[in-house]
């Protein structure tokens, strides 16, 4: 039964896709517009499969600047957060930075960046940190600034020490908001590794798309578009299994539908 309920809850967005779809192939063939500017849908999966010889690579390198970029941005943002929210004099010192860091345009730090590093991966990881930075940080806020007062206050009365607290009450307590930002911050990690790139690259998917356009192969660059958004979706169910895990107790169901 539970089974059928999520068969049930996953249709409209199968159905959904599946429509898109061949709404993209009926357009191509009533416009007949050559593959160039808008190329078949079924053109963009053969070129999926067969072009795994540059996609591949590319995709490796891409993937690669995602997660260790994510990886430090997600720490660097609860780090700040949790000090946000517990101390008076690192909130009035880094919560200008925090939303300094994005009232600037990452397209405009990237070739700052490069400058400063070189085309290696270390510019595209930062660039992909300071992105993913900004979410976990205001969301590891907001949960923590959602914990109900009168439990510590409970938890203090009963003798609790701060560390006592703050892993029984506060962690537990802000856990869904501090996973909504890293499910938030993996999926937009995409955008700051191919940002990255375009600006100044030799490898990943960045470089293959330019070189692609310039070569007017919008196959390839779909192709690699949807490499892209393969891995941006994996990253985000990986984080969403993870929460699974850290917070079983989250996700109980009350009562299955029938």
């Amino acid at each position: 039964m539970r089974m059928n309920h999520r068969l049930r809850q996953a249709l409209p967005s199968v159905v959904t896709i599946l429509g898109l779809i061949a709404l993209w192939e009926l357009f191509v063939i009533i416009t007949r517009q050559p593959a160039y500017i808008v190329p078949a849908f079924h053109d963009i999966v053969g070129a999926i499969w067969q072009r795994t010889d540059v996609l591949l690579p590319a995709s490796w390198v891409t993937l690669q600047e995602m997660l260790v970029g994510f990886a430090f941005g997600a720490s660097v943002g609860l780090w700040a957060g949790t000090a946000i929210h517990f101390s008076q004099l690192l909130r009035s010192g880094l919560l200008p930075i925090v939303i300094g860091s994005q009232a600037i345009p990452v397209i405009a730090i990237a070739p700052i960046l490069i400058i400063w590093f070189g085309f290696g991966m270390t510019p595209k990881v930062i660039v992909v940190a300071l992105i993913t930075f900004f979410p976990v940080a205001v969301n590891t806020v907001a949960g923590l600034a959602s914990v109900d007062r009168e439990t510590v206050q409970l938890m203090d009365a009963f003798g609790a020490s701060r560390r006592q607290i703050y892993t029984k009450v506060y962690v537990p307590a802000s856990m869904p908001f501090v996973f909504a930002g890293l499910k938030n911050a993996a999926s937009i990690s995409a955008i700051g590794a191919i940002v990255g790139e375009w600006v100044g690259a030799h490898e990943g998917l960045g470089p293959l798309m330019i070189s692609a356009i310039a070569g007017f192969q919008t196959t390839l660059v779909f192709a690699a578009i949807f490499y892209l958004a393969f891995m941006a979706m994996s990253m985000f169910l990986l984080v969403s299994l993870a929460e699974r895990l850290v917070m079983p107790w989250y996700f109980v169901s009350k009562v299955a539908p029938r």
